[in-house]
């Protein structure tokens, strides 16, 4: 009998229910919307490649300068992947150029006029990543477009290992960031008159990059709001909840009398009988 009184409660305070989740869905709606017309919301695309770094073959076995090979390499893959360079104007601007140089090469693979999305040496700069194993290391972009992705990784991929001495250099057993010219002077000594002057008899090995892996497309990864979608409808069925809730509540401070059946349970006396309604003026009653 309850459940019964509940569901006329319901379909009686229908359209309280209804105005409550068409609110709800047409924002849900609207905001879903945004999200499938902005590229990288949902999802964005991931390409890799792998590089190998080293430093440059040498005969001079004997200098103290030249550090095991190994961890010589394993240190400077380390600065390279944790230092910061992929983010520095300066690297994001020569991808830039560098994807520009391959734009022959990115047309032969998706096409004349791709969607490369917003190269910009901020946008570019948060879509890298790196991590080693050892002296590989691993780049991997993720970016709103496909063609995007593949042009910025192999783009990185190409400016270090034509490049890798002008970021990251090798000095007395040391892995630092910046050119060679530069970092040189570090190592400089002062001498006798207060000016300073390298120091001719320190030997600076030159770091090297070689590509292992070529760029290739990943595929998808979830986007930063692939979560979205799923809290819409949570909210969907949350105002669904509240739409009955609110049914309820009015239904609780509505005391009108309705039917026979809520006297009776309201007084708990019999009914013995009913006056009809007052037929519509111009009408006849066909009741008896």
């Amino acid at each position: 009998m309850e459940l019964r009184t509940y569901w006329s409660i319901i379909l009686r305070r229908a359209w309280v229910i209804v105005l409550v989740v068409g609110v709800v869905s047409l924002y849900a709606a609207y905001q879903y919307y945004h999200l499938r017309k902005t590229p990288g919301d949902l999802k964005v695309y991931q390409s890799s490649a792998v590089i190998q770094v080293g430093l440059q073959a040498t005969t001079k076995l004997s200098d103290p300068n030249y550090a095991d090979y190994i961890t010589a390499t394993e240190t400077l893959s380390d600065v390279l992947t944790t230092s910061g360079i992929f983010t520095a104007p300066s690297f994001d601007n020569a991808v830039i150029q560098q994807i520009q140089a391959d734009s022959h090469q990115i047309a032969q693979r998706y096409g004349a006029n791709p969607d490369l999305g917003n190269l910009s040496p901020g946008a570019i700069g948060g879509a890298l990543s790196a991590s080693r194993d050892h002296n590989l290391v691993t780049l991997r972009a993720t970016w709103p477009t496909q063609a995007g992705a593949w042009a910025i990784t192999n783009a990185v991929s190409e400016v270090i290992a034509a490049h890798i001495d002008t970021y990251v250099s090798y000095i007395n057993g040391q892995a630092v960031t910046g050119p060679l010219s530069l970092t040189a002077t570090a190592t400089a000594t002062a001498d006798t008159t207060g000016t300073s002057t390298a120091n001719s008899n320190i030997s600076f090995p030159i770091t090297t990059a070689k590509i292992i892996s070529p760029a290739v497309d990943n595929g998808t990864v979830p986007g930063p709001s692939a979560s979205k979608p799923t809290l819409l409808l949570v909210l969907v069925l949350v105002s669904l909840v509240i739409g009955i809730a609110l049914a309820f509540l009015i239904e609780y401070l509505d005391d009108r009398i309705r039917s026979q059946e809520e006297i009776t349970r309201l007084l708990q006396l019999p009914i013995y009988g009913a006056v009809p309604r007052a037929p519509t003026p111009g009408q006849r009653s066909t009741r008896r």
